[in-house]
């Protein structure tokens, strides 16, 4: 007869010879290869009976596994030196990177905005052009701190926290190069005005009309934008408008409401330590995942 089958040999294997046929049991009395496939499953069947008369693992709780690592303080990552450098490089790349994230109409209206304003500085006597040159500053700041904060430029992405840069410092770098190319354009626009003859006035003294309101607009622009959503910056921005307006215009709403609103808006004792106040709130609640520039 043929060599046994595989259940045959399995039921050999595990002492069942007695339930072969006779004929089955001869063959497998004279067979070499079939005795040695029997002598294999037995092995097998012996080991499989020792694994199940072994006392069962003690598998651990998941309190006793996991949570006395819930408390423990974590370890230390170590931070790469960074070179000066290597420092400034990183940080003019962060700025363009930034620039290229600001959008184009915002550029576009604020170098239409300071070219026109020159041009009536050239055009206009400068005591008539220069009054426009605050309101138009302080507006361009107000729509800048705006474009910073837009839910859909907010740099802090996951992947940004796996680089060297924490998210907060991408954000204060756009921040700081949108606020300070249009204080830029405005402080050149005032020189001009300043330069010319007969106007009267130092570049200092014509700068120093606009810059307070500006700051304070855009430290109470970004705070509201970053506590709350865009649209509330722009109202906060817009309210800040308004008063800088008003402190510089006694005839619109009548001597005391534009003493009232200079004592805040023009004086830099008040003015500069509440931008500084509003934009360092702003910055930490940017640094916070829960209070974010896209206001989540």
């Amino acid at each position: 007869m043929s060599h046994l089958g595989e259940e045959a040999v399995a039921r050999a294997g595990v002492r069942e010879r007695a339930a072969l046929p006779a004929a089955e049991r001869v063959h497998l009395q004279s067979c070499p290869s079939c005795q040695g496939r029997v002598a294999g499953t037995a092995r097998i069947a012996a080991a499989l009976r020792e694994r199940e008369e072994a006392a069962e693992p003690v598998v651990p709780s998941f309190d006793a596994l996991v949570a006395p690592h819930l408390d423990a303080a974590p370890e230390p990552v170590p931070v790469p030196g960074v070179r000066l450098g290597q420092a400034f490089r990183l940080t003019i790349a962060v700025i363009l990177r930034q620039a290229v994230l600001v959008p184009r109409l915002l550029w576009l209206v604020a170098v239409g905005g300071f070219a026109a304003l020159a041009v009536a500085v050239l055009l206009v006597p400068a005591s008539g052009a220069v009054a426009y040159l605050g309101p138009v500053t302080v507006a361009l700041v107000t729509l800048g701190a705006v474009a910073v904060c837009d839910p859909k430029r907010d740099p802090r992405y996951e992947s940004l926290y796996a680089m060297l840069v924490p998210p907060v410092v991408v954000w204060l770098s756009r921040l700081t190069f949108v606020l300070g190319a249009i204080l830029l354009m405005a402080a050149a626009v005032s020189t001009l005005a300043a330069a010319l003859p007969g106007s009267g006035q130092e570049t200092g003294s014509v700068i120093g009309v606009w810059l307070s309101p500006a700051l304070l607009g855009a430290g109470l622009t970004t705070f509201g934008a970053v506590w709350r959503a865009p649209a509330v910056g722009m109202a906060f921005g817009a309210v800040s408008w308004t008063m800088s307006v008003v402190a510089g215009r006694d005839d619109l709403f009548g001597p005391t409401a534009g003493a009232a609103a200079a004592a805040v808006w023009t004086h830099n004792g008040v003015s500069l330590p509440l931008a500084v106040l509003t934009l360092a709130g702003a910055t930490w609640l940017a640094s916070r995942p829960a209070t974010n520039p896209s206001g989540g």
